[in-house]
């Protein structure tokens, strides 16, 4: 009879896991929808920005270096004089369900 406590001790394991995993699995895919979102109002006014930079006057930068200079347009971040800029379009439903369930699953796996 000895040899059931391994598979027990692993059925445990694995319940107490699957939460974990079914939440972080959903977690996933609310963030790839907030990107999904964000990614559709950013990427016009990305390409905006690059066919200003290539279109500017006494400009002498190539289509390609523009497109490195913009390419993490929107995604916030440093500022040169130290500042912090905030990523655009936080603000849209799937981004905030998805800080919202990150924010609760922080909040409930520091309880443990």
């Amino acid at each position: 009879m000895n040899y059931c406590r391994p598979w027990i001790a692993l059925l445990l394991t694995l319940a107490t896991a699957l939460p974990a995993l079914s939440q972080a699995a959903s977690l996933e895919l609310l963030e790839q929808q907030c990107e999904k979102a964000r990614e559709a109002k950013i990427a016009p006014l990305r390409e905006a920005a690059i066919e200003r930079c290539i279109s500017a006057r006494r400009s002498s930068r190539s289509p390609a270096a523009c497109e490195r200079i913009y390419a993490d347009f929107g995604q916030g971040g440093g500022t040169v004089d130290g500042g912090f800029r905030a990523p655009m379009f936080i603000d849209l439903p799937p981004c905030v369900a998805y800080f919202d369930a990150r924010d609760q699953q922080r909040r409930n796996s520091s309880r443990r």
